[in-house]
Parts: structure tokens; sequence; C-alpha cells
């Protein structure tokens, strides 16, 4: 069933009007942008400042609709660089571009550096993209070439997207824009079979009766498509005899590392990102995007000048690669347009503000008699409902514990809209966003684990996901979640039992220690600022968790062992 709107927004009308949106803080921001998604009947475009704000939008947004979210990838290197894009962010942009002009609902992110730049145009993609169905009479080596033409990769074994391995009559691939690679099996020159596999363990996963295959690269790779490139090159530049130059290399159909950057010769003319948008799309934009473009333009400039003087490696001038500033903001023009600010604006025709307030400091203190006394205090003087954000399963057990102690029960619920409507005054939903809010009108609080943990801990959740060291479940936030006796994980020391704290006196400085209890009563004193370095055991039942012997060869066993499953 579709959910109704939580707010009634005023959207702008037309191409070229544009509205204001103000107060727009913490987790009010992507509540009020799928919210917007709901109300809008097209597909939504969301302008942000840079990558780093689009990646940690699309999750939060996600977490309040239930439409479609998607970022459209940055090739993740810098302005006429020597790498060429991971093949992953290839297949994702590729898949975005195609589907992108037959959009209807949902949201698309991009930042404002990927906006400039100029891709690959739609009839390529449309020329290029082959239907294979079960039935279908077709030759097992044809495909093979067509998949050669379109930039694929031949190997033994397909692992990543854009890759072909052949054996008989069974053909493995890895299409780009797909999540899993395909095994076709032919009878003849008949396809017989197309099943999903894993290709860890070559296992089929499941069974399809189409596929579509999208070329492995922005831009062609066939013979007429190196001639192109050829004749193009030289009216640009001198053609170059040496091997290690451009020309030589591409008219050998190898592709250099960077080749992204001579796009634009491949094709007689390039197209943006707006040109695949839907007419009816609604743009949004958060940040400052002026400034934003203002700097990314400051660093083309920088990096065409320094690697410019190159021979073997002549540059396109910046406006051949990327939109200017006027430019975009003039295609703007030819859309509604709501800007979200985070600040209040002026209330005036065309600027309204979202009437949310900030929580007060929740922070739970852990030396305290009573940790949780700030949120108790909140929710006896708050008359509304209080729902509370957690990230992942895991940690919604781990804080229900802890409420249990200050007597506050949430009923568990599947999203915001649901933990609103249910009864009873406090809710747990599972999501990402990490800055909660006031509803006045709606009365109610939104209250994120940073709020009551602190950004600490929201800037340690992040590392650790890079490092993949600890379960996201296992993670402790505070030490408040940790009662005496309890099993726990040192990262470095292996399983012991939490014996409380103390304070110890080391160097002339006085510091609080977590207490750890291994085998033969040995004691493990561990800086309260290391808490990211203890996780909770979840091996099984706590009273049934084994005791490490500190400094034994249990553990480190342990680890490479798991470390040569990863492998």
């Amino acid at each position: 069933m579709t959910q109704q709107p939580l707010y009634a927004f005023t959207l702008p009308t037309g191409p070229g009007d544009v509205k204001h949106l103000g107060n727009l803080s913490g987790a009010a921001l992507p509540l009020a942008i799928a919210t917007l998604t709901q109300q809008h009947a097209g597909p939504v475009f969301l302008l942000v400042p840079d990558n780093q704000t689009a990646v940690r939008l699309q999750p939060a947004i996600r977490q309040f609709t239930q439409g479609e979210c998607d970022l459209f990838p940055d090739w993740e290197t810098l302005p006429y660089d020597s790498f060429s894009p991971h093949q992953d962010i290839i297949s994702a942009r590729l898949s975005c571009l195609y589907q992108l002009p037959h959009q209807q609902t949902g949201v698309l992110i991009a930042p404002a550096s990927t906006a400039l730049q100029r891709v690959t145009p739609r009839q390529f993609l449309h020329q290029h993209a082959l239907m294979v169905k079960q039935g279908d009479i077709l030759s097992l080596e044809k495909l093979r070439d067509q998949l050669t033409d379109a930039g694929y990769r031949h190997v033994d074994q397909v692992m990543e997207h854009g890759e072909f391995a052949s054996r008989g009559s069974i053909l493995d691939l890895f299409p780009m824009g797909s999540d899993e690679p395909y095994r076709i099996d032919f009878f003849d020159d008949e396809v017989d079979t197309i099943r999903q596999f894993d290709p860890e363990n070559q296992r089929s996963t499941g069974e399809l009766t189409q596929i579509q295959l999208l070329p492995a690269h922005e831009f062609p790779t066939d013979d007429a498509a190196v001639e192109y490139f050829r004749g193009r090159f030289r009216e640009h530049f001198d053609a170059r005899r040496e091997p290690e130059s451009i020309y030589q290399q591409v008219s050998k159909k190898t592709w250099p590392a960077g080749i992204e950057y001579w796009l634009p010769l491949f094709f007689e003319q390039t197209e943006t990102l707006f040109d695949y948008l839907p007419e009816n799309t609604l743009v949004l934009s958060v940040g400052d995007i002026d400034a934003a473009i203002s700097h990314f333009q400051a660093d083309i400039a920088n990096r065409y000048d320094q690697r410019r003087i190159d021979p073997l490696r002549p540059l396109l001038p910046p406006d051949a690669l990327w939109l200017s500033k006027d430019t975009l903001f003039a295609t703007l023009k030819q859309y509604p347009r709501l800007k979200l600010e985070s600040d209040s604006v002026t209330e005036k025709a065309g600027r309204e503000n979202l009437d949310i307030s900030s929580l007060p400091s929740l922070t739970v203190n852990h030396q305290a008699k009573e940790p949780l006394a700030a949120l108790r205090q909140f929710s006896e003087t708050f008359t509304g409902k209080i729902i509370f954000s957690v990230e992942s399963e895991g940690r919604r057990e781990a804080l229900l514990d802890l409420l249990s102690r200050a007597k506050i029960r949430p009923m568990v619920a599947d999203g915001l809209p649901e933990a609103l409507s249910q009864p009873g005054r406090f809710g747990l939903i599972i999501g990402p966003v990490d800055q909660g809010f006031i509803d006045n009108p709606r009365q109610f609080a939104l209250i994120c684990e940073s709020d009551m943990f602190g950004e600490r801990a929201v800037q340690q959740r992040r590392r650790e996901k890079r490092k993949q060291t600890v379960s996201n479940d296992a993670v402790i936030r505070s030490l408040a979640e940790l009662k005496p006796g309890q099993a726990v994980v040192h990262l470095e020391h292996g399983i012991g039992r939490y014996q409380g704290l103390q304070t110890l006196e080391a160097g002339g400085l006085k510091t609080e220690y977590m207490t750890l209890e291994y085998q033969q009563g040995a004691k493990l004193y561990v800086p309260v600022g290391a808490l990211h370095l203890i996780s909770r055991y979840s091996g099984g039942a706590e009273e049934t968790a084994p005791i490490h012997k500190l400094g034994g060869e249990a553990w480190e066993k342990a680890r490479r062992r798991a470390a040569e499953k990863v492998a």
C-alpha cells in the first residue's frame, strides 16, 4: 500500500520556477526529499555539492521512501587522471544512463562535478544494447565476436563486470549493469538456458528467460570506432609514432588507462546527464552548488595546465569534457527547481520552512549512576511520540536492552509512518540517519544513535565499515551498554569478561580503564578511549562463551582461520 506523504510542500510548477525550503537539519533533510518524491508526479533529480554528500544522503533517503533512490556514480578519478574508473563504476553508470530516459518515479542523486561531465550520447547506448532470450537462434562464435567488439574481455574465469569466458557450448558472462554474472548454455545455435551464478563457487542461483547486454565502456570499441577516433585525433593533435602514445595504443585497440578523458573523440557529439532526464523531472539542490562548481573548475584548470605538456598524451580542453558553470545553471532553468537549505529562510512567497526543532542534549553518561538520565528527563517532559533509529538489527537489540534499564520499551516498526501510527509513545526503526529532530506540528521526536552516543561513535562506525574488522551488529557504542560479567571480544586479545571501570595512574596521569578478565584471573586494562577495540560476543549464548588465555595462541589461530576462509 502506498504511504501518504508526511508533509505537504508547495512544489514549483514549471520550468524556471524556483522555490526554497529551509530549516532542514539532520534527518529532516532526507525525510523532506523522500516526501517531495512522493508528492511529485515524476522523477526527481537531486544535485549535491560533492560525492561525500551524495553517498551519505542515498541510504538516508532510502530509509524514508518506498521508491527507488539511485546514485549516478562519479568516475572517482581526478581530472585528466592517468587511471580509468573501476569496471563496477562504469557498469553502474551505463545501467543508470540506459534506464534514466524511461524512469517515471524515484530519486537520482549526482554531485555537481559529475553533473558537469559530458557523457556518451543516448544513441550509442541504444544501438549497442543487445537482448539475448531463451530460444534465440544465435551463433556462439558470433556472440563472442559481438562481446569483443563491445569491449568485453575474454578471461579464463568470470569475476567482474565486462568479462566473458567460453568453454564448449557454455558462455559465462558478467554484463555491465548486472548484479550477477550469467551462464548461457547453447544447444547448437539455440540459446537453451540462461542462469545466474555465483562467481565464487560457480553455483547457479536462478534461471532467466532473457538478459540485457550493455557495452563494456562508455565509448565504442569496434574497428569503425577506432578509425573514427584516429581521424578526430589528427584534427586536434599530431599523430605520434611512439608505441606508448595515446594515438598508437588506440590504433592497436589497446585501451590505455585514462582513455575516458578522450571520450569526445569517439563521437560526433557528446551529451550531458540532463539530456537523459525525462521532461517532467523535478530538480532539487542541496548546499552551495555554485561554490562547489567554482572549486572543481579551478582544480580542472590547474591539472590541465600541469599535464598538457606531455606530447604523448595531449589533452582536450576542459570545455570539451565539462559544462561551464553558466551553462549548467542555464540548463537548470529548464526544470522546476526546489532549493533545500539546512538554515531557516526568510518566509515569503516561494520560501517556506519546515517547523522542526533540535533535540536537547541526550548524551548517555556511562560514569553517572543513571546513564540515561537525560533521555528519561526528555521523555517525561516531551508529550509527543519518541521514535528511536538504529542502523541494524543487532544495534536494535542492544538499544532495546539499554532502554529497558530506564523502563523505556519501544515498539519495533518497519518505518517511520508505521512507528507514528502504532499505539504507544515509543517506537524503534532501522536506518542510517545520524541526527534526529523534533517535529513540532506532528508532535514526534526522532532520536538517532549519534544523539545518544555522540559523533565520535558515528565516525568510529564509518572507520570500522572501511576496515571490515568488526561486525556492525557487535559494535558497542557506549560503556553504558556493558554489564559486569558480560562476554566481550578484544580485537587483539580475544574473548574475555567485562569487569567494570577502574581509574589508574600512568605517567602521572589518571585515566579510566575498562577491566577485562581472561583465563587464570589475568586482567587487561583498556582505556575508555579505545572502546572501538571492544565488541559484543556474537558467537552464541553468552553463558557458553569461551574465555581465552591472555597472550595465548588460541585467538590468533582463530583469526588466521577466519582470514583463510575469507581468502
